[in-house]
């Protein structure tokens, strides 16, 4: 069954957001990938693994959560027969597997995910 793994924060500054939340939750950002993407892990506590990345010039700070599928042609497909858009099309996630982007008919912004390390 999809479930939510993942939480990707989608802020102005992510270097300034994780010093934030590194001083309220005690959580510690890496560096992930080029850019400024930040990973915070839950590490063996219970909990999802949260993305801190900077948000494109027109969007706005939102929270997306990211939710795993066995197949993202699939949730596509389920996506926009059940009214959604695709607003990132599927892409590859180096060393980690494919994601895309969609908007619920309501406006929310979500993702799904599937594993698969030899993404490239």
């Amino acid at each position: 069954m999809p479930y939510v793994n993942y939480i990707e924060f989608n802020v102005p500054d992510s270097k300034q957001a994780a010093e934030f939340f590194k001083q309220v939750f005690g959580w510690d950002a890496q560096g992930w990938g080029e850019g400024d993407y930040m990973v915070v892990s839950h590490g063996e506590e219970p909990g999802i693994d949260t993305g801190i990345d900077k948000m494109q010039e027109d969007d706005r700070p939102s929270a997306v959560p990211v939710v795993t599928v066995e197949s993202v042609d699939k949730a596509v497909k389920d996506v926009e027969a059940a009214g959604g858009k695709i607003v990132v099309p599927k892409m590859a996630i180096p060393g980690m597997g494919y994601a895309a982007y969609f908007t619920t008919p309501g406006g929310l912004l979500m993702s799904v995910n599937e594993g698969e390390e030899a993404a490239a």
